[in-house]
């Protein structure tokens, strides 16, 4: 018999305060830059100049900009900063756009 599987909440409504006392300093630290990653990806920086202003991997921004791609992410960013989807499917590749 297989276990049912855990429903995923599409929104959650937590004030942001508590969600900074929900993580560790180390977790809000990776969210903010995780957050910088976004909108720098969004701006058209490639992948070096991101990782390099973030002080991260350039595998760290190139998680962070399929994340984009390949899942739902895409269209809340869409939904929160207003802008058009990428032109292409890959901009962010080693500085390509």
């Amino acid at each position: 018999m297989s276990k049912p599987k855990l429903k995923t909440y599409a929104k959650l409504d937590i004030p942001s305060i508590l969600v900074t006392e929900l993580l560790t300093p180390s977790e809000v630290r990776m969210l903010k830059n995780r957050w910088r990653m976004v909108k720098l990806l969004e701006e058209g920086l490639s992948i070096r100049q991101i990782a390099k202003e973030v002080k991260v991997g350039t595998d760290t921004v190139v998680r962070i900009a399929r994340m984009m791609e390949k899942t739902t992410l895409r269209k809340l960013l869409d939904e929160i900063l207003k802008k058009d989807k990428f032109k292409t499917r890959t901009p962010w590749i080693f500085g390509k756009s």
